[in-house]
């Protein structure tokens, strides 16, 4: 049983080192045509949802933590991050498919959000550094003819 035990710690701890901890961060966008003070600074991506798609296609679901980091594994290749709406082929927002344009949600469907691509067992690069928030009546695809509803700011 104690064995047992050591046997899992060693490889728990085996295990921590062959994965990166990256943190994701984001920049707020202009938004309703206000100058936010803000915008240059970078905020952490904490609990969000995204899938990752490894160099060999593999498809797993990870989260960031409250911090804004998430859990890559160190071995070599190109590893895309989507944002779930991305993968699954929805609408980036509650609004339904049919208010945006079909060509130009597929193409966006294949761009993924972040592209992280590891070049050894201590390196890696990821694009872009931070990413940016669509505008609630920014979504990528909207179709032109579509009235979104302004919600008053008091």
């Amino acid at each position: 049983m104690k064995y047992a035990y050591l046997l899992g710690l060693l490889l728990v701890y085996i295990h921590s080192f062959s994965q990166f901890s990256i943190t994701l961060k984001y920049k707020k966008p202009h938004c309703g045509g206000k100058h936010h003070s803000d915008t240059a600074t970078y905020f952490l991506l904490a609990n969000q949802k995204w899938i990752l798609i490894s160099p060999n296609n593999t498809i797993d679901t990870v989260f960031t933590d409250i911090q804004g980091k998430v859990k890559i594994p160190n071995k070599k290749g190109k590893y895309f991050l989507y944002q779930p709406w991305k993968y699954y082929k929805t609408s980036p927002s509650d609004f339904p498919v049919i208010l945006y344009d079909k060509q130009c949600l597929q193409e966006n469907w294949q761009i993924p959000d972040f592209t992280i691509n590891v070049i050894s067992n201590k390196k890696y690069k990821t694009s872009p550094l931070y990413y940016t928030p669509y505008c609630p009546d920014k979504h990528p695809c909207l179709r032109k003819d579509t009235v979104i509803p302004r919600i008053p700011h008091y």
